[in-house]
């Protein structure tokens, strides 16, 4: 594998650990709509670590939907399959989870609530951590210390 691409996997992954401590600490102070935003994002970026790792085609890096960056790496992780439910729903979080004119009206924080964060967060963790364990089967190297699934925070 290219040096290059595998530090950029890692530099993807672990950025997309720190955002899911973000989401985690957004639960605990009640931003929920931001909870749901970072959620999305965090999946993202750990399914960009994995296009990376798996040398697949940069030209598919310039999407932000979850569910597409899932659909093409499943040949890469099977299991990810089973996840295109979560995928679907962080997806619907992208925007109208920031923008006030993304709703029917008022803003973001009026919307969203615990349940729905809740729900979001676990979705992130759930696909986060096929990717994880995938990329740590194949030798991959990060800080595991960055790793914020089921630490107590």
């Amino acid at each position: 594998m290219n040096k290059g691409r595998g530090q950029e996997a890692e530099n993807w992954m672990n950025q997309a650990f720190y955002d899911l401590k973000a989401v985690q600490w957004n639960l605990k102070g009640e931003f929920f709509n931001t909870v749901c935003f970072l959620s999305q994002q965090a999946s993202e970026k750990a399914l960009k670590s994995l296009v990376y790792f798996s040398v697949i085609s940069r030209k598919k890096l310039l999407t932000h939907s979850v569910f597409d960056l899932m659909k093409l790496t499943i040949k890469v992780i099977p299991e990810l399959q089973g996840f295109l439910d979560d995928a679907r729903e962080l997806d619907l979080h992208y925007i109208p989870s920031r923008y006030p004119n993304g709703l029917v009206s008022g803003y973001p924080h009026q919307f969203y609530g615990e349940s729905t964060a809740e729900h979001a967060l676990k979705a992130a963790e759930r696909i986060i951590n096929v990717i994880d364990q995938y990329l740590i089967s194949k030798g991959f190297e990060r800080e595991n210390q960055n790793n914020p699934i089921n630490q107590n925070n």
